[in-house]
C-alpha cells in the first residue's frame, strides 16, 4: 500500500498491451456503490452535491453482476460509492462472493456502522480496509463529518476491534486511515496519527483535497501548507506504522493535466447504487454518459456494448476533477501512446 501516490498499471502489461492494439480493455478495477444512503453529511464530501436517497442495490442483481464480472476479468472491487457501503444488508455477502468470483476486495467506509459481526464476516475477505476519519477529537470530527461527537469514539473503538480482529486471526488484510487534509481539520491529523499508532493499524493516508466539479462547497488549502504537514507527522512513522503522505498527489492537483483526453477509461469503471454503470463519478447525475443499467442488462453485456464505446468517445476532459483517480494512469497512457526521445534508454 506504499504505491498509494501513483498509479500500478506497470504490472498488468498483458491489459495495457491489449489496450494499445485494440483500443479497449476489459477493467483492472471496479468501484460499487451498495447504497446512496449516509449516516454522515461530510462537508467536504466529493459527492456533497448529490441527494442522499434510499437505494440499495438488489441482492440477486449484484451477485450476478459479480459473477460476471469474475468471468469478464476484472482483478478488483472496492465497495464505496455515493453513500455508507456498510449500511447494506447484504455487504458481507457481497464482499465473499467478490473474493469467490476471483477479485481483490477492499472497502472505503466512515467505520461507524462496523460490529463484530460484520467484522468476522467481512474483514477475512479483504485484501485492504480504509476508514475514513477526518478528525483526531471528538468536537472537530462531528463538525467535519456532520455527525454525533460520539461516532469519533465509537470510530475508534471499532477500528481497535478490527486490528484486533486482525493479529487474532493472522490475517494479511491491510487496515488504514485516510485523513483528507481541509482547513477545518489540518491541526487534528498530529491527534489521530498518535491515536492511530497506539492501535496498531498498518497506516495513515494523508490526502489533499480536490474539489469535485460538480460542488458548491471548496475546503482547499495551498499546496505549501499541505506540504508541511509530512514534516509534522514523519516522527510517527515506524517499522509498522506508516504515514502515506500524497505529496504526488497535491503535485498533479496543483500542476493541471499533460494530455487531451481520458485514456484510463477502459481500466475502470463505477456501478452505483441503481445498478448504472458510468465512466467515474463525475457523471452521477448525467444520464447521457450511463453506459448501462444492471436491472436491464448483464455486465458484460453493457462493458462489450456499443453505447459504452460511443460514450467514451464523448467525454471531454475539460471539465474533469483535478487529481482525479484516474489521472496518473492517463500521463502513463498518454506517455505510451507519445513515447519521448529518450524513453527506449531504459
Amino acid at each position: 500500500m506504499t504505491d498509494v501516490d501513483n498509479h500500478k498499471l506497470m504490472y498488468h502489461p498483458e491489459r495495457v498491451s491489449e489496450w494499445e492494439e485494440k483500443g479497449d480493455c476489459a477493467p483492472i478495477y471496479a468501484e460499487i456503490g451498495p447504497t446512496n444512503t449516509c449516516n454522515h453529511r461530510c462537508g467536504f464530501c466529493a459527492l456533497s452535491y448529490l441527494e442522499y436517497g434510499k437505494d440499495f442495490i438488489d441482492k440477486d442483481v449484484m451477485l450476478q453482476t459479480l459473477k460476471d464480472m469474475g468471468e469478464q476479468g476484472i482483478k478488483s472491487v472496492m465497495f464505496a460509492g455515493e453513500g455508507e457501503p456498510l449500511l447494506h444488508k447484504e455487504i458481507s455477502l457481497f464482499v465473499k462472493t467478490a473474493k469467490q468470483e476471483g477479485m481483490d476486495v477492499s472497502i472505503t467506509t466512515n467505520g461507524v456502522p462496523f460490529n463484530d459481526k460484520k467484522i468476522s464476516q467481512i474483514l477475512p475477505h479483504l485484501s485492504w480496509l480504509r476508514f475514513s476519519v477526518n478528525s483526531g477529537s471528538s468536537k472537530n470530527y462531528s463538525e467535519v463529518h456532520g455527525t454525533s461527537e460520539k461516532d469519533f469514539s465509537r470510530v475508534i473503538g471499532n477500528i481497535e476491534r478490527c486490528t484486533e480482529y486482525k493479529i487474532r486471526n493472522n490475517l494479511d488484510t491491510t487496515i488504514g486511515i485516510q485523513f483528507l487534509a481541509i482547513s477545518q481539520n489540518i491541526d487534528e491529523a498530529p491527534k489521530l496519527a498518535r491515536i492511530l499508532r497506539d492501535i496498531g493499524v498498518d497506516n495513515l493516508q494523508i490526502k489533499p483535497y480536490s474539489k469535485h466539479p460538480n460542488s458548491n462547497n471548496n475546503y482547499a488549502i495551498g499546496i505549501s501548507e499541505f506540504n508541511k504537514l509530512e514534516g509534522k507527522l514523519a516522527g510517527f512513522n515506524s517499522d509498522n506504522f506508516k504515514i502515506l503522505f500524497r505529496r504526488q498527489t497535491a503535485k498533479r492537483i496543483n500542476e493541471g493535466i499533460n494530455y487531451s483526453e481520458c485514456h484510463g477509461l477502459p481500466f475502470f469503471t463505477l456501478i452505483d447504487s441503481k445498478g448504472n454503470i458510468i465512466p467515474c463519478n463525475l457523471f452521477y447525475k448525467e444520464g447521457k454518459f450511463t453506459y448501462g443499467n444492471l436491472y436491464k442488462n448483464s455486465f458484460s453485456e453493457i462493458w462489450e456494448g456499443k453505447k459504452r464505446k460511443e460514450i467514451s468517445k464523448k467525454i471531454n476532459i475539460e471539465g474533469c476533477r483535478e487529481g482525479c483517480r484516474l489521472d496518473p494512469l492517463n500521463r502513463y497512457l498518454h506517455r505510451v501512446k507519445n513515447p519521448r526521445s529518450h524513453d527506449n534508454f531504459i
